[in-house]
């Protein structure tokens, strides 16, 4: 009974889908886009259409993989006829290893970075991935045993792949306490940061000094706590500003400021234009 609802757990963790008919297209076509708490995986062996996440439009092209984040705001407009697959996986799928915690923290800088991850896999790549994915579509369809053990490690194996090609994860790993703060720091920022601002109520909640925490941040992200903690307002900003037609006031309540006046100041600070300048640019982008 325990093994079959850990499988039952993990498969609810973990979807594979083939695109094989207009249907399936259909499926994942966005009118609107979305906020996702899963890493999704889009390879488009061929098919046309468009991919975006935060803004960033592409084109899908063949043979090309395209990787969202857990917290972008992402949208498929898919076009028939399209081959290839559609992978979605919650992020401690990949926790099998200490090192993979190193690489998902890489990952989450892109976010802050606003950036949409891809490449386009030459043959000899899509041969490797293709047998990965087909042995995890059958794991994923039976129900052997240790399914759950050989399923998560082939999407390990899968993810590695793809750092590799993307350059994720090629920074020093930290192997250390430090390592083990700024991760939590990361992950306690993304649920908090609406209400909580200052790097001082992050280091108390780790039980570390605040400069301790700049520093460990620091050493695995290249950037301070404080810095991570403007980015991803200012991140939030911009996603209002694109998929929303919130105000200036609005959405300055919403990020958790006192007042317009300090959001105002805030955002050309770090942004280094006004509001309104800035989602006219932001307009054009997309």
């Amino acid at each position: 009974m325990r093994h079959h609802q850990e499988n039952t757990q993990l498969k609810s963790r973990i979807q594979i889908h083939s695109f094989e008919s207009s249907d399936m297209i259909n499926t994942f076509s966005d009118r609107e886009a979305f906020k996702r708490e899963n890493v999704e995986i889009l390879w488009s062996k061929y098919g046309s259409g468009t991919v975006q996440a935060d803004g960033k439009i592409m084109q899908v092209e063949e043979h090309q993989i395209y990787c969202f984040l857990p917290g972008q705001l992402r949208k498929f407009q898919l076009e028939g006829p399209v081959n290839g697959y559609y992978i979605s996986f919650s992020p401690d799928c990949l926790y099998l290893a200490y090192n993979l915690k190193d690489m998902m923290s890489s990952f989450e800088e892109s976010i802050l970075n606003m950036q949409l991850l891809n490449f386009r896999a030459d043959e000899e790549m899509q041969e490797e991935l293709e047998e990965i994915v087909r042995k995890m579509q059958r794991e994923c369809e039976g129900d052997l045993w240790m399914r759950s053990e050989v399923l998560s490690g082939l999407l390990n194996v899968f993810m590695i792949y793809l750092s590799r090609e993307l350059g994720v994860g090629a920074q020093t790993q930290v192997l250390s306490r430090e390592g083990d703060v700024a991760r939590k720091f990361m992950t306690m920022l993304k649920q908090q940061f609406l209400h909580c601002k200052k790097v001082a109520d992050y280091a108390d909640a780790l039980n570390v000094t605040p400069n301790y925490l700049n520093t460990a941040v620091k050493k695995v992200t290249g950037f301070t706590a404080s810095y991570q903690i403007h980015k991803l307002i200012i991140l939030e900003a911009k996603r209002r500003m694109l998929y929303t037609d919130s105000s200036l006031k609005e959405i300055a309540f919403d990020l958790g400021f006192d007042n317009q006046a300090h959001f105002s100041k805030f955002f050309k600070a770090k942004t280094g234009m006004n509001f309104t300048t800035f989602k006219h640019s932001m307009a054009e982008m997309v």
